[in-house]
């Protein structure tokens, strides 16, 4: 099945702030999701990537991988949703393990955000297990909404804790045609601007590949000076 992509433009305070690409590809019982997204901005440019892995039907997850990418150190964190034996398994940073009891059908950001493309438009108020925290999702109805695709109308449902919105196409396959999500006080609006299908398959990423190290400056100059 071919994969669906969808590409955003960021803008945060009405200024350019980056782009993310979401790849949503079903195979089999299993719906595989990807997100890349790079940030712009007076921190440097931070290139993060986070992948899903979660049940097509019943949406819980499977998997989920972050890894971030910023000024040459690279970040990770792994969490493993074993409900055979009853742990959800966490690797941070390439090395540090921890596990927790799995007590819930637990979603990831990513799938979070799937399930929303999914709600039924009679459901008002609905409260999503994530790790640590449930999230509650409040439906606040249609509204027309202008895109880059031209006039749409969109489900808009506001997420707490954090007050994120989310626009949902009404009409099938009910993409999100913008996010809002708070960022240092403000907040970083992701508007859709193109569709495409992709026939390949997705690869996961892993979290124990270090990036090659970059040898400092001040090593380069030691070396120089003892070859002289």
């Amino acid at each position: 099945m071919a994969i669906e992509v969808c590409s955003y433009r960021l803008t945060l305070r009405g200024k350019p702030a980056g782009s993310e690409v979401l790849r949503t590809h079903h195979r089999g019982r299993t719906t595989h999701l990807e997100a890349r997204l790079l940030l712009q901005g007076g921190r440097g440019q931070i290139a993060t990537t986070q992948q899903s892995q979660l049940h097509r039907n019943k949406l819980f997850s499977y998997r989920f991988l972050e890894i971030t990418d910023h000024r040459g150190v690279r970040r990770s964190f792994e969490v493993i949703f074993d409900r055979q034996s009853g742990l959800v398994k966490g690797i941070i940073n390439f090395r540090d393990r921890a596990t927790v009891p799995y007590l819930k059908s637990y979603r990831d950001p990513l799938s979070l955000l799937h399930q929303i493309r999914n709600l039924d438009d009679a459901e008002e108020i609905r409260r999503i297990p994530l790790l640590g925290k449930d999230v509650t999702v409040k439906s606040l109805g249609v509204t027309p909404l202008d895109t880059t695709l031209g006039k749409r109308e969109a489900r808009a449902y506001l997420l707490y804790p954090g007050g994120s919105y989310v626009y949902v196409d009404t009409t099938p396959p009910h993409l999100i045609l913008e996010l809002r999500q708070r960022l240092d006080g403000h907040y970083l609006d992701a508007q859709l601007v193109k569709i495409e299908q992709e026939h390949k398959e997705l690869v996961w990423e892993s979290s124990s590949t270090r990036p090659p190290r970059q040898r400092s400056a001040r090593r380069r100059r030691r070396r120089r000076k003892a070859g002289n």
